[in-house]
């Protein structure tokens, strides 16, 4: 294998050692927020869980005072009819376009 130099001057090291310790300390601030991130998933998933037991354990209880009720007959529905008021026809969209093109040319 060749073995190959590259030639810089002290300004060029210098920028390069610098942008190399910057590249270090982003890489130590990622590794940290990924592992605050890590703890944060870890507690929303214990909290989803804890959160889906009281659910059930809710639930059950609900289900449990809902069996102490009597039991009802379901009431008939009978349609409401309010005087006074007319039920228009339900008209096609073409029927109210073709209506209004008929008073569009009345009034020319």
């Amino acid at each position: 294998m060749e073995t190959r130099h590259i030639k810089f001057n002290y300004d060029q090291a210098l920028d390069a050692k610098k942008q190399l310790l910057s590249s270090e300390i982003n890489l130590l601030h990622i590794i940290k927020a990924l592992k605050a991130y890590r703890i944060l998933r870890k507690l929303e998933f214990i909290k989803k869980n804890k959160l889906k037991t009281n659910l059930t354990s809710l639930k059950s209880k609900i289900k449990l005072i809902e069996s102490g009720f009597p039991k009802l007959k379901p009431i008939p529905r009978t349609p409401i009819r309010i005087k006074g008021i007319k039920r228009h026809d339900k008209k096609t969209l073409q029927q109210e376009l073709e209506e209004i093109r008929d008073k569009l040319e009345s009034l020319r």
